[in-house]
């Protein structure tokens, strides 16, 4: 008895199983385990343990069931001091779930047939057999390539003998078979045996390897874009058929990577082979260049026989803040806006907007200032690298360049124009804002878009040509190495850069998701400490400073030509309208509240009610503004401006029935406007989500006529 448990001991710490780790066709397993016995089985027996011997059958075309039939043998001690043991067979079926790369959780079942018989004691002829009954989930966690740990439980019931609970728990090595595809069809020849490569020159020579540096961020780059090549030849007078390559490279990659498709090669036939790597993020922890053993498993078939061989090739690794400029695209890899430290940074400060913010100008706008005046408040510096300087590693498109990531340079509190690119983009992206990265030569600045359409710019704008019109989307350059001046001087250079370069031909733009399609952020999770958002009164103040500023150096020019084009006309009403309409569009409410109201106490003028329900509207003054747009409507039942008004304030005080009214009246004067804001023909918070969606919350139609 102390024999067998310590044999059972020793399987527990070494389990070889093919099945837990291999994912072929047929496979066998052996396992050790310990039981307990409950109910009445508890009253007459101890704790015990024994063996299990298993085979399984996993189908080619359905990976996640097969069949099992496994053979025990146990051994129970009784408590009167006799023993039992008992000998079974038993089949069922199983399933295989595997949740990520490493761990695998198996769910199985089993019937079949015991035979039991004493240990070092006589039972006078009573010893049999019955059925035994089975269930239970066993699971394994892969530490490496040859390693894992496996746990199991199930419940077992002997009828007539014994039920109990049985556990396993031990470490795993994989028994990995290769067996080709072609080997499991049922052939009467003899199946084709695995040689080692000739060493005289036939079958497959590997004429040379070639491998590229690999850059850690861009290590999801390498799932689909090759990071060298292999040229073999076929030597032989034979085709060599279901050629294979794989790579890996351990540490840095969980399993190896078929760097093609199986191919062939006619005798005499030469082909070069990409290869591919499925890379960790292990890569991000390489701070310093480094190198590795790469593995390249070459496998293939001539005639009847399977060829493969090994070879060993050295792979050098790059810092993970290296990066070379021969596709500016490269810079997204570094733009981490899913970063919890900057997630937190970003959605903190611009939180603080929603009450100083001016609901009549474009919301991401004001992040953009918002967000510049939290960094500057944050004490961030622009320092040129004197290792790697931008403007001097950019021109040479194969030199390695430092860059930082943004958590990096809120640490360091300085940065190269690249760090502070990357930064101010990432903080951009993390609430919404969609950015791009701008290059003009030896140097690299940002970019991010309004929510307004292209013609509303134009419109609204007093300086159209400081806007970046690109695409269908309308972009405001940040020259970001001025974070201690204001947010309009840093909107001002931006733009005069863009202008001076774009006329040479020599800018690049670059949205940033766009980019990501090619080169995916990596994920940066070092030094979390120290960081912390800015004070929140010094914000905010600063971010008012420059809302009065950009509302000051917008307004007064415009205003300035209304009263000169009102001194010249004898229509000074409608000057006046449209005086107040630019109050209006930049938030100032009372100024055009006060110029609305003395109008239409002058004249019942329909642009002005219309602008005075706008107003209240805008001040969520939902009663105050259907009374405006009604008076509009009497005058001009045709005017569809005023129906719309009112079918959104009656929107707002959720008088749906009315609004159904007032929706299919605006459908047939103007189908365009009414699906505009189709969001009317929806209720509650489906609406809202629509109307948000599609930014419609803060939108009026201004009459300025």
């Amino acid at each position: 008895m102390k024999a067998l448990l310590f044999f059972v001991i020793l399987l527990f710490i070494i389990n070889p199983s093919v099945f837990s780790e291999s994912e072929k066709p047929i496979s066998v397993g052996v396992k050790p385990y310990g039981s307990i016995p409950l109910g009445s089985s508890s009253e007459l027996f101890k704790l015990g343990g024994g063996i299990s011997i298993s085979g399984f059958y996993l189908p080619e075309l359905f990976r996640i069931a097969g069949i099992t039939l496994e053979s025990n043998y146990f051994a129970i001690p009784m408590e009167n001091s006799n023993a039992v043991s008992a000998i079974s067979v038993s089949a069922g079926p199983f399933l295989r779930f595997p949740i990520g790369d490493r761990i695998t959780v198996i769910p199985y079942g089993g019937v079949g047939y015991y035979y039991w018989f004493p240990l070092k004691w006589d039972a006078l002829g009573n010893n049999g057999g019955g059925m035994v009954l089975s269930s239970g989930v066993s699971g394994t966690f892969k530490l490496t390539e040859g390693l894992s740990l496996g746990l199991g439980l199930s419940y077992d019931y002997y009828t007539k003998l014994y039920n109990g609970i049985s556990f396993s728990l031990g470490a795993t090595i994989p028994l990995k078979v290769n067996i080709p595809k072609w080997q499991l069809q049922i052939e009467k020849e003899k199946p084709p045996q695995i040689e080692k490569l000739s060493t005289t020159g036939d079958g497959i020579e590997i004429k040379e390897v070639l491998m590229t540096p690999v850059f850690p961020a861009l290590y999801k780059f390498y799932d689909n874009n090759p990071l060298g090549t292999v040229i073999m030849k076929n030597m032989d007078n034979v085709t060599a058929k279901n050629i294979q390559l794989q790579f890996f490279v351990e540490r840095y990659m969980d399993n190896p990577m078929e760097s093609a498709e199986p191919f062939s090669l006619e005798p005499g036939e030469e082909r070069e082979v990409s290869i591919y790597g499925l890379f960790t993020e292990d890569l991000m922890e390489i701070t310093e260049g480094t190198k590795a053993t790469a593995k390249l498993t070459l496998s293939y078939m001539l005639g009847e026989k399977i060829f493969t061989d090994d070879f060993t090739e050295v792979i050098e690794f790059y810092n993970r803040n290296a990066l070379m400029w021969d596709d500016d695209r490269k810079v997204a890899s570094f733009i981490t806006a899913k970063d919890p430290e900057i997630l937190g940074f970003a959605k903190n400060v611009v939180s603080w907007m929603q009450k100083v913010k001016n609901p009549a100008m474009d919301e991401n706008l004001q992040k953009g200032m918002i967000l510049f005046e939290a960094v500057k408040t944050y004490g961030i510096q622009y320092q040129i690298d004197p290792t790697t300087p931008f403007s001097e590693f950019s021109k040479e498109k194969t030199t390695i360049d430092f860059l930082q990531f943004p958590r990096q340079t809120l640490q360091y509190t300085n940065g190269d124009c690249d760090d502070l690119s990357v930064l101010y983009t990432s903080l951009l992206e993390a609430v919404g804002v969609e950015t791009a990265v701008i290059t003009i030569p030896g140097h690299i600045y940002a970019a991010f878009a309004l929510k307004q359409s292209s013609e509303e710019a134009r419109r609204i704008f007093s300086k159209p040509d400081n806007l970046i019109f690109e695409g269908d989307k309308v972009w405001v350059p940040v020259e970001i190495t001025m974070f201690q001046e204001s947010f309009e001087m840093a909107w001002k250079t931006g733009a005069k850069e863009w202008r001076e370069n774009k006329s040479r031909g020599q800018t690049g733009f670059y949205p940033t998701r766009e980019s990501w399609q090619t080169y995916q952020a990596v994920g940066f999770r070092e030094g979390s400490s120290g960081i912390q958002v800015p004070e929140r009164e010094e914000v905010t103040t600063e971010f008012s400073r420059s809302l009065e500023r950009y509302v000051e150096q917008e307004i007064y020019p415009k205003a300035a030509r209304i009263h000169s084009l009102m001194d010249q006309s004898e229509n000074k009403i409608r000057y006046l309208n449209r005086l107040a309409v630019l109050y209006g569009r930049y938030g100032l409410y009372d100024q055009a509240l006060a110029s609305l109201e003395k109008l239409v106490e002058q004249q019942e003028y329909i642009p002005a009610l219309i602008n005075l329900g706008n107003i209240h509207f805008l001040k969520k003054d939902f009663e105050q503004a259907s009374t405006y747009y009604q008076r509009a409507f009497n005058t001009d039942n045709k005017n569809t401006a005023a129906l719309l008004g009112i079918a959104r304030c009656n929107h707002e005080l959720e008088n749906y029935g009315t609004v159904s009214k007032l929706y299919k009246h605006l459908t047939d004067l103007d189908p365009e406007l009414s699906f505009r804001f189709s969001y009317l023909d929806l209720r509650g918070e489906e609406a809202t989500r629509a109307a948000d969606v599609l930014g419609l919350r803060q939108l009026v139609l201004w009459e300025e006529e």
